[in-house]
C-alpha cells in the first residue's frame, strides 16, 4: 500500500474513532452500509488518512468483527491503522480502549464517530489546530431550527433562545493524557467527551462548523450522506 501523507510539524496528533455500538436504531450494520460504492466506514477512514496532523488511527468495533474491519481498511489503502479493537458496552468504555492503544507519544486525541463519513480532511485541521493552543476542541454545528419547550404531555410551553446554542458534532479533540485520566473518573454514560470534561470544569473551544456532518443514525441517513458524498464529488 502506498504510504499517506503525514504531518512534519506541530503536536503528534493520532484518531480514535468509535462504532462499536449496536446499531438496534440502524436496524442493522451502519458501519458496512453501502455509501456511493464504499462501506460507510471506508469514507470515514479515507478522511483521516488524508488529513497530514493524523499520525494514527485506532478504530473500536462490535466485538468479534475486528478482522472484517481490518479487510476493508487494506482494501481501501489505509496505511496509518494502528489497532481495531472491541468496543465496550457504553461510549466512554469503546473511547478508554481506543485511547489506550495509541501510541504512547500521541499528543493529541482525535475522538471521532465512526458513523459520520461526511468529515474532511480540513475539518479535522481545523480542529487539531485549536487543540494545540487550547488543549481542547470540538466540531459543532450553530442550531437552526425553532425550539420550543415541551411539557409531559407533549404542549409547548415556550420558545427556547437558539442564538447561543450548538449542535455537538465530531472530532473532539483533547489532551491524550489529560482525556485518559478523566475517562478513568467516569460516572454514568455521557454521550460526549465534552459533556464529560464541562463536569470536570475543562474549557473546550468550539470549532463552529456549517458543512454537512451527520451522523447515520437512521436508514435514511444512509440516503442523504450519499446524495452529499454525489455532489461533493461532482463540485471537485
Amino acid at each position: 500500500m502506498t504510504e499517506g501523507p503525514r504531518s512534519t510539524s506541530g503536536p503528534l496528533s493520532g484518531a480514535v474513532i468509535v462504532g462499536g455500538g449496536s446499531g438496534n436504531r440502524f436496524g442493522g450494520d451502519k458501519l458496512t452500509a453501502s455509501i456511493a460504492g464504499k462501506p460507510l466506514i471506508a469514507w470515514t477512514l479515507r478522511a483521516f488518512e488524508q488529513t497530514p496532523d493524523i499520525s494514527s488511527i485506532v478504530l473500536v468495533v462490535p466485538e468479534g468483527r475486528e478482522e472484517e474491519f481490518r479487510s476493508i481498511a487494506r482494501a481501501e489503502g489505509i496505511t496509518k491503522l494502528t489497532g481495531v479493537l472491541p468496543g465496550g458496552d457504553h461510549r466512554h468504555e469503546s473511547v478508554t480502549r481506543g485511547l489506550q492503544a495509541l501510541p504512547k507519544e500521541t499528543d493529541l486525541a482525535v475522538i471521532h464517530d465512526a458513523a459520520r463519513p461526511l468529515i474532511t480532511p480540513s475539518l479535522i485541521t481545523r480542529c487539531i489546530e485549536v487543540a494545540a493552543k487550547s488543549g481542547a476542541s470540538a466540531l459543532a454545528a450553530p442550531v437552526t431550527d425553532t425550539l420550543h419547550q415541551a411539557d409531559p404531555e407533549g404542549l409547548a410551553t415556550h420558545t427556547v433562545d437558539r442564538t447561543a446554542l450548538r449542535a455537538m458534532q465530531t472530532p473532539q479533540v483533547f489532551r491524550a493524557q489529560g482525556i485518559r485520566d478523566l475517562l478513568d473518573t467516569v460516572a454514568g454514560s455521557p454521550t460526549d467527551e465534552v459533556s464529560l470534561a464541562l463536569a470536570a470544569g475543562w474549557r473546550v473551544p468550539l470549532v463552529e462548523n456549517s458543512e454537512p456532518n451527520i451522523k447515520v443514525t437512521w436508514p435514511q441517513d444512509v440516503v442523504m450522506a450519499e446524495a452529499l458524498l454525489h455532489a461533493r464529488s461532482k463540485a471537485k
